[in-house]
C-alpha cells in the first residue's frame, strides 16, 4: 500500500478597500456558505485555513484549501456577498507570493480603475 502526500492550494483574495472585515470574520463567511452549500463532511475534508504571513497587506487573504475541494471553495468564495476578488491560485506559498506582487503593482497604477470595478458588481 503507498501512501500518497495530499496536495493543498492556495488562494490569494484581494478585498475592497471598504471592507473593514477581519480575517476571522471572512473565514467565518466562506465556512457558512461552504457548509449551507456542500454540507459538514466536505467541509472537513476541504480543510480550508487562512494562512498568515506578515508581508502581505490587510487586503490580501491567503486561504489554503485540498486540491480535491478547489473548485467548492471557489464556489464557496463567488457566492458570498462580500467585495473580493480572486487573484491568483497556486500549488506553492512562493509562486502565490510573486503573483500577488505583481497584481498589487498592477493595482497601484491603477487604482482608480480597480475601485471603479468594485462599484459596479
Amino acid at each position: 500500500m503507498t501512501l500518497s502526500k495530499k496536495k493543498y492550494r492556495y488562494v490569494g483574495i484581494f478585498l475592497s478597500d471598504r471592507l473593514s472585515l477581519n480575517k476571522s470574520t471572512i473565514i467565518e463567511e466562506i465556512s457558512g456558505r461552504y457548509l449551507g452549500l456542500f454540507g459538514s463532511i466536505d467541509y472537513n475534508k476541504a480543510h480550508i485555513r487562512i494562512i498568515k504571513i506578515n508581508d502581505t497587506p490587510n487586503t490580501i487573504v491567503i486561504l489554503k484549501c485540498r486540491l480535491e475541494s478547489l473548485t467548492n471553495t471557489l464556489i464557496s468564495l463567488s457566492l458570498i456577498n462580500l467585495e473580493l476578488m480572486v487573484v491568483s491560485i497556486s500549488g506553492t506559498l512562493k509562486q502565490l507570493k510573486k503573483k500577488i506582487l505583481i497584481f498589487l503593482s498592477y493595482v497601484s497604477e491603477n487604482q482608480e480603475g480597480l475601485t471603479s470595478n468594485f462599484r459596479d458588481s
